[in-house]
């Protein structure tokens, strides 16, 4: 039996060794693909060539440029926001631009327009139209400036008379000669009674006020003492009230100080 001798076993190869600059290369292409993944993931590159402000990899291994970039660039400032805020308007010119506004406007110009015709064609009395008997010769009366026309003493009597007003219809009378001759000529003894009883004859109040003058009845007189016949009236839908005599007072008024019947047709005796 012969000894056998061990075996070696084959020896180990040493490594190689590596030469630092290859090692510098290899190192710097690793950063430059992880560079250029982190462009990729950025949207940066990787669609038909490189990106604007990349490099190859040849350029690395080749050593062509510097080392690689220590950290990947910084994208743009961010921007900061702008709000503009706009100016609040005045209060007054909110609501002067309000449709709600101008329909109040709207309906208060409406207003004071049929307040103005009712109170033009049936509303009261207005100062002047009525004459106050204070007693005496040298009576302070209140009336018309004019016996004539449908501002003067005569159209306001009619007026009266239309709406039933004895109080200042029979107001316009100085002194009760006159008056109680106005009742007697309709069959009544009291004034008010007379009023009351023409009234009902009268169809349409705003026609009956508005009377028609001749033409020598449309300027005021310069004073004294005139009559008015209402045969030389116009008179609509409602009956003639007979013939006035109408005096002019110091504060220039003018009342009935007269009174005479006339036929109703104007006519017949």
């Amino acid at each position: 039996m012969t000894d056998e001798q061990p075996r070696n076993p084959d020896p180990v190869e040493p490594a190689p060794a590596i030469d630092p600059e290859q090692l510098r290369q290899f190192q710097e292409f690793q950063r430059f693909q992880e560079f250029q993944r982190f462009q990729q993931a950025q949207g940066g590159s990787g669609q038909g060539g490189a990106a604007p402000g990349s490099v190859a990899p040849g350029q690395w291994e080749q050593g062509q440029l510097g080392p690689g970039p220590s950290a990947p660039p910084q994208g743009p400032p961010p921007v900061a926001e702008v709000r503009y805020v706009e100016a609040r308007k005045p209060l007054w010119r909110v609501v002067l631009g309000s449709g709600l506004f101008r329909r109040l406007v709207y309906l208060l110009v409406v207003f004071l327009v049929l307040l103005y015709f009712y109170q033009r064609f049936f509303g009261g009395d207005e100062p002047g139209d009525v004459a106050v008997d204070s007693g005496g010769v040298e009576n302070n009366v209140i009336a018309p400036q004019t016996p004539y026309g449908i501002g003067g003493t005569v159209a306001y009597f009619y007026k009266h008379v239309g709406t039933g007003d004895a109080k200042n219809a029979c107001g316009l009378f100085k002194g009760d000669a006159p008056r109680k001759a106005f009742a007697q000529a309709f069959g009544e003894t009291e004034c008010a009674a007379a009023v009351a009883k023409l009234q009902k004859q009268v169809t349409n109040v705003t026609n009956y006020r508005q009377l028609g003058f001749p033409v020598d009845m449309r300027e005021v007189p310069p004073g004294g003492t005139v009559e008015v016949s209402s045969c030389l009236l116009t008179v609509r839908d409602g009956p003639r009230l007979g013939k006035f005599v109408l005096t002019a007072q110091p504060s220039k008024s003018w009342v009935i100080t007269g009174y005479e019947a006339e036929a109703a047709d104007c006519v017949t005796g």
